[in-house]
């Protein structure tokens, strides 16, 4: 039996609360971790020892969602040393440019590589393996070349493969995505997913296409 795809939104951001887009790479606010805490506690509960990816967004407000909500999933080495967070032998929280949100605004663009390590030392090998310039998103310098409609299918192809790997494994076949309204729009057109919430889909191949369902 495949997995199931869990779509979550990320947890209230500091431009959500002031309303200012402004705000470079926006983090949660202090509000938005406590939600992104009560976001795991609801989704363990309903979903326990099923877990066996998790994707997110490389913008900061999604990793500390990512790395608040499923601290009881992920891998204690991604977070600081002692901290008490992750768990042995856990999940590996995996980055994928494609799932950052659409816009261009101070709010939704991202860091350079070197701030990303130095905010997320833990994660620095998976920061790594992003493009350098995968935070530029106009001009000849950006690797997202294709418009925003053009990451559906490059998403749900990387969602089918990732499901593939995890099928030899036992219970944990699901994987959790974590993005933004504007991404979830894209995979979940009818979808109504809430900042902190998540919704869950099957991913299904009709007539070739892939689609969520």
């Amino acid at each position: 039996m495949q997995g199931r795809i869990h779509l979550v939104r990320h947890a209230e951001g500091l431009h959500n609360l002031r309303n200012d887009r402004n705000i470079p790479n926006a983090p949660l606010s202090e509000r938005g971790f406590d939600f992104a805490e009560d976001l795991g506690h609801r989704f363990i509960s309903e979903n326990s020892n099923c877990v066996g990816a998790i994707v997110s967004s490389p913008l900061r407000r999604a990793i500390q969602t990512s790395l608040t909500a499923f601290h009881r999933i992920l891998d204690s080495t991604q977070y600081p040393e002692n901290s008490g967070m992750g768990v042995n032998n856990g999940v590996m929280l995996a980055l994928d440019a494609n799932l950052q949100e659409i816009t261009d605004l101070p709010c939704n663009t991202g860091s350079g590589l070197n701030d990303l390590t130095t905010e997320f030392p833990g994660l620095k090998s998976e920061i790594q393996e992003l493009h350098k310039n995968w935070h530029v998103k106009t001009g000849p310098d950006s690797p997202l070349t294709q418009p925003p409609s053009k990451r559906k299918p490059e998403i749900l192809q990387q969602l089918e493969k990732t499901l593939a790997g995890l099928q030899n494994q036992p219970m944990r076949k699901d994987v959790i995505v974590v993005t933004h309204e504007g991404v979830i729009d894209l995979l979940a057109p009818t979808a109504d997913i809430h900042m902190g919430q998540w919704q869950t889909f099957n991913l299904v191949r009709e007539n070739g296409l892939l689609s969520l369902k």
